[in-house]
């Protein structure tokens, strides 16, 4: 013996696919991502004070980052990598141009400077012009290190894609 469907469970079916079917279609209605404020992704220095002194830590989200974490997210950005290029070829160039320079003219300006050590006067007087050159050299490093701002400038550009 089959079972069958009497009328009473047509109509109640009907009614039930209804009301599934217009709970699907309000419900998907519903799911509809709402116009959200895009979240701020932007890197921020926060300074804090610690006693007599202060310390400052980079944040994105109000999340503390490392400072790996932040050149990695530098270096995703291309405007922002491209600064980070120019702050590393100022430092290979204080670092390893002009300080070898310097110590280099510093030795032989020692040497010369011994070698005449009769003559009287100060060492710079029997050497000026290795000494000359280790000074420029040396200063020269100790300004393009100090002057170094393409980190900074590098944070600059990638927080431009945030406003």
């Amino acid at each position: 013996m089959q079972p069958t469907l009497r009328v009473e469970h047509l109509g109640a079916m009907k009614k039930l696919i209804v009301l599934l079917l217009s709970f699907v279609a309000f419900g998907c209605h519903a799911q509809a991502p709402a116009p959200a404020v895009r979240a701020d992704s932007a890197i921020h220095l926060n300074v804090v004070p610690n006693g007599r002194y202060t310390r400052a830590f980079y944040t994105v989200n109000q999340e503390p980052l490392t400072t790996a974490t932040v050149k990695a997210l530098l270096k995703r950005y291309p405007p922002a990598a491209a600064e980070l290029r120019k702050g590393r070829a100022q430092t290979r160039w204080g670092l390893l141009v002009l300080l070898p320079v310097a110590e280099a003219a510093l030795i032989v300006g020692g040497v010369q400077a011994n070698r005449l050590k009769d003559e009287g006067g100060s060492a710079f007087s029997r050497a000026p012009v290795p000494f000359s050159l280790f000074l420029g050299a040396f200063f020269g490093s100790l300004y393009l290190g100090a002057s170094n701002t393409h980190f900074d400038k590098a944070i600059e550009a990638y927080n431009r894609q945030f406003h």
